[in-house]
């Protein structure tokens, strides 16, 4: 599905109702894409709200967690190519949001550090994204959405 589409006029709910009863939407591809879009369509308009998109908010989320990825790991890890990165790591840098350091056993690799200003708002964002996913999985209980979370987990790294 396009990243700009969203089903909000009722045809395009009753097509996707109709999906989900179908054959299609018996198959477990089908299910974790429109879980995977409806949580990726309701972040992008929460983190708008302190200016950041997806990407930028997992680069946050995963440096504030206390790790300090190259580029490239940072590429990896968001399956980007190396000129996304770029593009990536450096909008948030001329923000004040990172700093990216020359790595001394490679001085063409930068390593990705969080500024001060990059953790506020990271904090603001995570707050945002928590409200997010209690959302989309309210009809959940909370031994459902730790199972669920714990299932996911179990799945990663697909290959």
């Amino acid at each position: 599905m396009h990243a700009s589409f969203r089903p909000s006029d009722h045809r395009a709910r009753a097509a996707l109702v109709a999906a989900q009863s179908s054959a299609l939407g018996r198959q477990l591809f089908f299910a974790l894409s429109q879980v995977e879009y409806e949580l990726r369509t309701k972040m992008q308009l929460a983190l708008e709200q302190v200016g950041l998109d997806v990407r930028q908010y997992t680069t946050l989320a995963y440096i504030a967690g206390g790790h300090t990825p190259t580029q490239l790991e940072l590429g990896q890890i968001l399956h980007l190519d190396p000129s996304q990165v770029v593009t990536l790591t450096k909008g948030l840098a001329e923000r004040g949001l990172l700093v990216r350091q020359t790595v001394p056993a490679d001085r063409r690799a930068h390593a990705l550090g969080i500024t001060t200003e990059g953790k506020v708002l990271y904090q603001q964002a995570a707050a945002l994204v928590q409200q997010v996913e209690e959302a989309l999985t309210a009809s959940l209980s909370r031994r459902d959405r730790s199972a669920l979370k714990n299932s996911l987990d179990r799945m990663l790294p697909l290959s």
